[in-house]
């Protein structure tokens, strides 16, 4: 399946690696930019993980003259994504991509799921799944550059960083939205 705009959104998201946050938390030109385009637009300030992936699918779509399925959210809520993934069938839950990598594409969502919140917490975009099947590749925002810890995932960084993620980094009810366009 042609998926021009999920490919392009990735690809300009690896452009933009090392954007940091500037003049305060969840500040600075990019991120304000990022939070500006959900619907409605997150205010300064606000947490900018969703925002920075609804940005790259909406800058994409543009930069290509298309239009991506307008049933998906447009908000800076992660649960947001995931229900509209599970309604829509483009849901593949941790446990089947560990089953079979070959369903997860460059240009995918990840979600990370927190137990302490009960919910899925944070996103990023798939820039490859691991060739030895273990995991993925990502790029995400409002997070910090890899700790020494493998296993921690940081929702309130201060950047735009690539990272390799376990399975098991997205918490038991994590995964992926599949992004079709």
């Amino acid at each position: 399946m042609d998926r021009p705009i999920a490919v392009r959104a990735i690809m300009n998201a690896r452009l933009n690696l090392g954007v940091c946050e500037t003049g305060g938390e969840n500040r600075g030109k990019e991120v304000e930019a990022y939070l500006a385009s959900c619907v409605p637009p997150l205010p300064p300030g606000s947490p900018w993980c969703v925002a920075h992936v609804r940005y790259r699918l909406k800058q994409a779509a543009t930069d290509l003259g298309l239009t991506y399925d307008t049933s998906m959210p447009r908000t800076g809520y992660t649960p947001n994504w995931v229900r509209w993934a599970k309604r829509t069938n483009n849901w593949v839950s941790v446990k089947a991509a560990k089953a079979n990598p070959h369903l997860l594409r460059e240009g995918d969502v990840v979600c990370f799921y927190f137990k302490t919140l009960g919910r899925c917490a944070h996103m990023g975009m798939i820039d490859a799944v691991r060739s030895d099947g273990s995991g993925v590749l990502t790029v995400e925002g409002n997070t910090s550059p890899e700790k020494g810890d493998d296993n921690y995932v940081d929702r309130d960084g201060d950047g735009l960083y690539p990272k390799v993620r376990d399975w098991s980094e997205l918490g038991e009810f994590g995964g992926f939205i599949t992004i079709n366009f």
